[in-house]
């Protein structure tokens, strides 16, 4: 092909040198080429009419631009000759049928292109997802449902001699409307030809990938325990985003945190009681799925403690706390602790205010030593919290900096005036 092209380029040299040797006129010289294609028997795909046209583009660049416009008119017959014939050898699956060209400084060519040989009736698209887990791929086969249409309309209609020309219509062209679509992968096509085409294409994902992920419930007025179902269904699920890249997880954020958050919401325990769930997705290498569970009316929060490095027989506690919502931001609540060894209670009534993302400041009393106590609790980001408490029977002070290392414990260093200082173990419960 390439030696046909060079014959042709050297014919239209000669053609050319003719033209300067017979003593032509001097006229302006050609600046620019525009073509227009038509293609007879049926519409050609946009993608494949733009190569052609850039194919015949750069032919009339190539012997057109730079000479002079005369040269060309006054051979007219021969050089359009020449012209068709290296587009019949560069343009493959097609011939041209007619073509005329309208030179000047600004030179149109006109050409009519006839498809031969067999056409592509069929394509058959498969679309290979890699070792996507089920749920990720089914997140893409939602965004390529129309891939097989495009392909159908890119290729059927096409001379099966075509698909193969200029590095591969179906490829190049397919890979820009992938690109369209799925942005974050890359398409690889291998593509077999005939009347009945077939076309596979691997997904290669692109950029950060997910490596891991992560359910953090960062608020909650039930007991966490009594999440555990719902929280292990929705890491399952969320555990299968691995793999996915970053972009695509970001670009389709919403519609994947609402999903996983309607797991949560079906769980039977959470539908029974009414809890609301809120889910939102950060995505990132380490994506982290956040939870707010929460009721309308009631706070329920159970833990034990476990206390290293204080002196004391109140080193083991298991703490529970019923609190009910009167208004937006107020709580009133009971509050009981059980030491088991020896056994002893504790037995608390307060209400606190919630300064929306600020602290919890209140009041208790408890009533097994008749005590009066003041409380606050500033969060510090989403794993810090700062807390205080002053019992005014004992005029105590007590501080506590505690961290959240997952969704059922916490570490909190405190400090007494009275016990000096330790490290406690909260299991949230």
């Amino acid at each position: 092909m390439i030696s046909s092209l060079k014959r042709s380029m050297l014919g239209a040299g000669l053609f050319l040198m003719t033209g300067v040797f017979s003593g032509s006129v001097s006229a302006a010289s050609i600046q620019n080429v525009d073509v227009h294609l038509s293609v007879t028997d049926g519409n050609v795909p946009p993608v494949v009419a733009k190569r052609i046209v850039s194919s015949i583009s750069s032919i009339g660049n190539r012997i057109l631009i730079g000479k002079e416009e005369n040269l060309f008119r006054l051979n007219s017959a021969e050089y359009n000759k020449v012209i068709a014939d290296i587009i019949n050898r560069v343009v493959i699956g097609y011939v041209v049928s007619d073509l005329s060209v309208d030179y000047g400084s600004n030179t149109s060519i006109n050409v009519s292109l006839q498809p031969v040989g067999r056409m592509i009736r069929h394509v058959n698209t498969e679309i290979d997802y890699g070792n996507l887990s089920g749920d990720a791929e089914r997140y893409i086969k939602a965004e390529t449902a129309e891939v097989p249409v495009l392909m159908n309309n890119l290729l059927i209609g096409l001379p099966v001699d075509s698909v193969g020309w200029a590095e591969s219509v179906s490829q190049s062209a397919g890979r820009d409307l992938l690109k369209q679509i799925l942005p974050e992968f890359q398409a690889n096509f291998e593509v077999l030809s005939g009347e009945d085409t077939k076309v596979k294409i691997y997904l290669i994902p692109q950029g950060n990938i997910i490596r891991s992920t992560r359910l953090t419930l960062e608020k909650s007025t039930v007991p966490r325990l009594l999440m555990l179902r719902a929280v292990d269904e929705t890491e399952t699920a969320l555990k299968n985003l691995e793999g996915l890249p970053v972009g695509f997880v970001s670009r389709n954020q919403g519609k994947i945190a609402s999903e996983l958050n309607g797991i949560l919401s079906k769980d039977f325990f959470v539908e029974k009681y009414g809890i609301e769930t809120r889910s939102r997705l950060i995505p990132g290498e380490k994506t982290e799925l956040v939870v707010d569970a929460l009721t309308d009316h009631w706070i329920i929060r159970t833990e034990a403690w476990l206390d290293a490095g204080r002196d004391g027989d109140r080193n083991t506690t298991i703490e529970g706390m019923l609190g009910h919502f009167v208004g937006g931001n107020n709580v009133v609540f009971g509050e009981a602790r059980f030491y088991p060894g020896p056994v002893d209670w504790d037995v608390y009534g307060g209400f606190y205010h919630h300064f929306r993302g600020l602290m919890d400041l209140g009041y208790k009393y408890n009533f097994i030593e008749n005590s009066n106590h003041v409380f606050g609790i500033v969060p510090i980001g989403s794993k810090f919290s700062l807390r205080y408490e002053r019992d005014f029977k004992d005029d105590e002070n007590e501080f506590g900096l505690s961290y959240k290392v997952h969704n059922y414990m916490t570490l909190e260093y405190v400090y007494n005036d009275e016990d000096g200082k330790w490290l406690r173990l909260v299991a949230n419960l």
